[in-house]
């Protein structure tokens, strides 16, 4: 593993942790111990490329900058809380194509997850996570919302599991913002996504069910994708 990994480690987290899951979503069936792995101590039926989301309850998603990247392309490292990387992604912009076209690699560069949205046809987007096999696992859906930002976590049958909530996007374009994760009745938060210095820090309960987790890595991958567009559509207005 390469030193440059923890040239810039994670901000200080805070001193609790996210509540539990469990005590907000009483439905959600969390594993037994008989469903436990005995190599590696992973979680049976947790997709592949997926398990160090069942032992993770923070990660950070830091864009990468390099003086031969193209227009067309940005790439982020996933680091865990103490920085070591565990998923590498490769964004493609298109003059014609996807409105988001994102893939997911582990560090031996297999892929895991693709982040898909096709077409902006609503007020209301959706973007598609779905496993590289094509399997979709959730969705991240934006609402159209002049005075918050209201994203809802899908799972793979289109049910809401969990809401982000925040400030709109015309003040979090530029400078430091936070998103709350809150329980679908938006009675409890559960995690938090935070933006600064250019990456996003999400924290969320560690029993949360791996996939959601995954939706939750989309969600940040979805909030960074909306502010470049942003940013993008000030900077066109003002030149014009």
């Amino acid at each position: 593993m390469s030193s440059t990994e923890f040239d810039n480690p994670l901000p200080k987290v805070p001193a609790e942790d996210p509540p539990s899951y469990h005590t907000v979503s009483p439905s959600v069936i969390q594993p037994t111990a008989a469903e436990l792995e005995e190599v590696g101590n992973l979680l049976k039926g947790v997709p592949p490329g997926l398990e160090f989301f069942a032992q993770i309850n923070q990660f950070c998603v830091r864009e990468k900058f390099s003086v031969s990247q193209g227009w067309s392309t940005r790439t982020f490292d996933v680091l865990n809380s103490t920085g070591q990387k565990i998923y590498h992604a490769v964004q493609l912009n298109h003059i014609c194509g996807p409105l988001i076209d994102l893939k997911i690699k582990d560090n031996s560069g297999n892929d895991v997850v693709d982040l898909i949205e096709n077409c902006k046809c609503s007020c209301d987007r959706q973007m598609e996570v779905r496993l590289s096999q094509g399997n979709p696992i959730g969705y991240v859906h934006l609402h159209w919302n002049a005075l918050v930002t209201h994203i809802s976590l899908l799972n793979a049958n289109k049910e809401v599991v969990l809401l982000i909530i925040g400030p709109n996007f015309n003040t979090v374009i530029f400078g430091s913002s936070s998103f709350e994760i809150k329980s679908k009745d938006e009675q409890h938060v559960v995690g938090m996504i935070n933006h600064e210095a250019e990456q996003f820090i999400a924290s969320f309960p560690n029993d949360l069910e791996v996939t959601v987790k995954a939706v939750v890595m989309g969600a940040c991958f979805y909030l960074d994708t909306l502010i470049q567009q942003k940013r993008k559509a000030m900077s066109n207005r003002q030149n014009s």
